[in-house]
């Protein structure tokens, strides 16, 4: 990326308080994206305003899009690198339909959930970009992609 590939451009990170959120977050700064990240717990970093949402849930997704909204208003770019496990050692003998479904809702759900709730945003503004943490990518191309198109 260039100093000014993204000048002008709105960009919305979930998941971007550490790791690969954190990085794609300060590389859209630095190429010139005004950045505003969703994080689960209070960020570790404030190099980005940031709105606190639990993105496993409906509701919280709600409350996130419209914290975005009075941020930084629609966004340009939309990158979804939330993900997890709590679930304990033990493989199959231990994960019963309630870790499951945990496990589903912050990995799958959320971007199903967030995609579904920003994308037409992307897509009314123009030219814009999302990017799904590969891991998902099977999933969510089927469930977020054909929207954009």
């Amino acid at each position: 990326m260039n100093d000014n590939d993204f000048d002008g451009r709105v960009a919305v990170v979930a998941g971007g308080s550490k790791g690969t959120g954190l990085a794609a977050a300060r590389r859209l700064r630095d190429a010139g994206a005004r950045v505003v990240t969703l994080v689960r717990t209070h960020a570790q970093t404030h190099d980005f305003p940031f709105v606190q949402a639990d993105l496993s849930t409906p509701g919280s997704v709600a409350e996130a899009v419209g914290g975005v909204a009075e941020l930084v208003g629609a966004p340009d770019i939309l990158v979804h690198v939330v993900g997890g496990s709590h679930a304990p050692a033990g493989g199959y003998a231990v994960l019963d339909d309630d870790l499951w479904a945990e496990e589903l809702a912050l990995n799958l759900l959320s971007a199903v959930r967030l995609g579904r709730a920003l994308v037409p945003a992307v897509v009314a503004r123009g030219p814009g970009a999302g990017v799904q943490d590969a891991r998902l990518l099977p999933v969510t191309r089927a469930v977020i992609l054909p929207r954009v198109r």
